[in-house]
């Protein structure tokens, strides 16, 4: 993490969407970059109150944006475009923008479209979120060790890259930086199919007449990403559906092979199975 001193620190920072990531962007910035002015815009009113007193409070994106040098989308990225349209008037000129999504293409497609300078917005995806959503488990520690991925294109202002590397490390995550496309194809196997086949697993559970007072630590773990929100993970499985449908498509194969294998009763197969499940998850450790 770098010292604050070190880093060139925004004037005033807004945030657009006061969930997990937004509220904690907030705190985070309070304790991180102190005297740094702090605006916040949420639809929801229970956000809002939240954040009462760590950032202004704005009726529209566009107030909340105005005289800001720095503005952090986060927002479920299926209302980020139209975010971008309704900022665009009131920014000032030496704005940079930035978004904390889990899809990548759409975003700097809809900047590209609606920013005459598109080269001022820089993606962002800090790898630290939480089943457990709301402004109020937002905390200012959230990113601390976590990957942030910083994506950029062709266009990008290389000077956004060192302003956006200096907010996420202040903030204590590690920088990762890549395209868009390979951000998008990374993601969907390390995140959004685990979450897919934790909603698959307790999907199925929920047809059964399962006995769920005698479950342990295995069905929590396993099925932990499912009680993720709707509404922030449909269009997220929605716009990186063309990688990861293939991935689900594979893993169908993979429990097949292994329905195979107890059909034939062969233990050794089984074993082998299981071994480079086992292998494979100590690597995470």
């Amino acid at each position: 993490m770098l010292s604050t001193l070190e880093i060139l620190r925004p004037r005033r920072l807004a945030v657009l969407g006061v969930g997990l990531l937004g509220a904690s962007v907030l705190r985070a910035a309070q304790l991180r970059l102190p005297g740094v002015k702090l605006s916040a815009w949420s639809r929801s009113a229970s956000s809002r109150q939240a954040v009462q007193g760590i950032a202004d409070i704005f009726d529209t994106p566009g107030d909340a944006v105005r005289g800001a040098d720095c503005i952090v989308l986060a927002a479920p990225v299926d209302a980020l475009p139209s975010l971008l349209e309704s900022i665009y008037s009131t920014l000032s000129a030496d704005a940079w923008v930035t978004d904390v999504g889990s899809t990548k293409r759409s975003v700097h497609a809809a900047a590209a479209r609606v920013f005459t300078k598109p080269e001022r917005f820089i993606g962002s995806h800090p790898m630290a979120g939480s089943e457990k959503g709301g402004a109020e488990q937002g905390h200012a520690k959230l990113f601390n060790g976590r990957p942030c991925i910083i994506t950029t294109t062709e266009k990008t202002d290389l000077t956004l890259v060192k302003s956006a590397t200096d907010l996420w490390s202040a903030f204590g995550a590690n920088i990762i930086q890549m395209t868009p496309e390979t951000h998008d194809e990374a993601v969907a196997a390390i995140s959004h199919l685990p979450h897919a086949t934790a909603s698959a697993l307790a999907h199925l559970l929920s047809k059964k007449q399962a006995r769920l007072d005698l479950a342990a630590g295995g069905l929590r773990d396993t099925t932990r990403v499912a009680a993720g929100d709707p509404s922030l993970w449909v269009p997220i499985l929605l716009e990186n559906a063309d990688h990861l449908i293939p991935l689900l498509k594979e893993l169908e194969q993979s429990s097949a092979d292994l329905r195979n294998l107890l059909a034939k009763k062969d233990a050794a197969g089984i074993r082998a199975y299981l071994d480079g499940a086992r292998a494979f998850r100590q690597r995470l450790d």
